[in-house]
């Protein structure tokens, strides 16, 4: 039988590897988002190149330096974005490493699963945004 310290101690436990879980499922929706803002200031660079082609005067050309400024705003919004996920990520991860790694509160089979699926959805994210990033 377990004493009232054991079950609080194992409630307490469970209650930060679902935190851990939802962190992991935070990060995966950051990159995610990450991914498709760079899908979408891609796209939108490329149309401001093509609207401004053919600038024949300086209003036209003060016209697409505005353009692109706002393209560079938002892509730094971006890489703010970017640093605080490659801030986050290894706290995270180091957080779910001891979590999983404690040998006095074992994993349930349950809580593993759902701490691997994550980290698969974490790293099919990571996959994806790095290919938008390279092309």
């Amino acid at each position: 039988m377990s004493s009232l310290k054991q079950i609080k101690l194992a409630q307490k436990v469970a209650v930060q590897q679902q935190q851990v879980i939802g962190e992991l499922e935070t990060l995966v929706k950051d990159i995610e988002r990450s991914e498709k803002t760079i899908i979408e200031l891609k796209a939108e660079l490329e149309a401001v190149n093509a609207k401004h082609q053919n600038r024949n005067s300086t209003r036209e050309d003060i016209a697409y330096l505005t353009d692109l400024l706002k393209c560079a705003n938002r892509k730094l919004a971006w890489e703010k974005q970017m640093a605080s996920l490659q801030k986050r990520t290894p706290e995270i991860l180091n957080h779910m490493s001891k979590l999983v790694n404690d040998p006095a509160s074992p994993l349930d089979q349950q809580t593993y699963a759902a701490i691997i699926a994550s980290l698969q959805r974490v790293q099919s994210a990571m996959e994806r945004l790095q290919s938008v990033k390279a092309s």
